[in-house]
């Protein structure tokens, strides 16, 4: 993808002064899938008094994101925590700072409602739609494994998700694994249908991580600006946990959604900040043996050395006030 047609999205610039911080500006340049994390940051007020100034660019999904972080397009990307194992196993310059977590239910496999597909085993011999090296695909990987499947059974199309909800409503393909909205959107408008016992729970950990530029990290302006940051983040998915009717209002108004959608996509998901510590790491350790097994990810990695701890401490206090559970 062309550097300069990853940066189409949103742009904002919010600023004030803040004594704590230095007397030069400090920007931070920040990428989000879909815009929802600053959305949640707008709505609930954390971006009032800001620091530092945030630029923001929205992206469909966490590939682009990764790239534009790998190219030093970024020095901060919201992203889920796949996409991020390419870009580490590559020796990409970012580490992971913070994490959330979604309902893993709430990345699921769609089908047709004439497409025959009532079971997983029913996928034997279809066409599927998967994000290579993303959620949908490791789901569809773990769905097969549930169905007593193999990959070769199936015939992958690697799409992204706008493309992938467009071969199924045109039955180019039969099934499509994407998450939210994508799923909110598909089911209302399109009329498609979850497969039975296709949800994410038990296979996917549905965490999202917020990635950092080595670059920033060694930058003592944006190393406060970054935790500063996933503090007020944390507070924010606390916060549209609270307000679900307003957020959803607030999020439908921001990304140009009906609120129908954007109520069905906040209930599904139900996003939570994490605690994030080296309890995360095994985690995201099983999800890279298990696409290396599948030779998805081409080589064995240690992902010990994928975390950066130091900026958490704020946003982990908040975290640990989060309702829900904090298994």
């Amino acid at each position: 993808m062309r550097l300069a047609a990853l940066f189409t999205g949103v742009a904002l610039a919010l600023s004030t002064l803040n004594p704590l911080f230095a007397a030069d500006k400090v920007t931070l340049r920040l990428g989000d899938v879909k815009g929802d994390r600053f959305a949640a940051l707008k709505a609930s007020g954390e971006l009032n008094n800001l620091p530092y100034d945030l630029k923001l660019t929205a992206f469909d999904s966490g590939a682009p994101v990764q790239e534009a972080l790998n190219a030093g397009a970024l020095d901060v990307g919201f992203t889920g925590d796949l996409p991020f194992l390419f870009v580490f196993a590559a020796g990409a310059p970012v580490k992971a700072v913070g994490a959330w977590q979604n309902n893993p239910d709430s990345i699921a496999l769609l089908t047709r409602p004439d497409a025959g597909i009532h079971r997983l085993q029913d996928l034997k011999g279809k066409q599927i739609a998967v994000n290579r090296g993303g959620w949908g695909h490791y789901l569809l990987l773990g769905l097969l494994e549930r169905a007593g499947l193999k990959p070769d059974d199936v015939t992958l199309r690697f799409l992204g998700p706008v493309d992938g909800r467009a071969a199924l409503t045109s039955g180019a393909v039969s099934a499509w694994a994407p998450w939210e909205p994508y799923i909110a959107t598909s089911t209302a408008v399109d009329g498609t249908v979850r497969v039975a016992d296709g949800g994410g729970k038990g296979i996917m950990s549905g965490y999202s991580y917020a990635l950092a530029r080595d670059e920033a990290l060694h930058d003592a302006g944006k190393l406060k600006a970054i935790a500063d940051l996933l503090a007020r983040l944390a507070k924010a998915q606390i916060w549209a946990q609270q307000h679900p009717q307003e957020f959803a209002s607030v999020l439908g108004k921001t990304l140009n959604m009906p609120t129908n959608i954007t109520s069905s996509w906040i209930a599904d998901a139900r996003i939570r900040p994490l605690v994030f510590d080296a309890s995360l790491i095994p985690t995201l350790q099983k999800s890279a043996d298990f696409f290396h097994r599948y030779q998805v990810l081409p080589k064995a990695i240690d992902v010990s050395k994928a975390f950066d701890f130091s900026l958490s401490a704020q946003a982990n206090q908040v975290a640990k006030s989060a309702p829900g559970d904090k298994s």
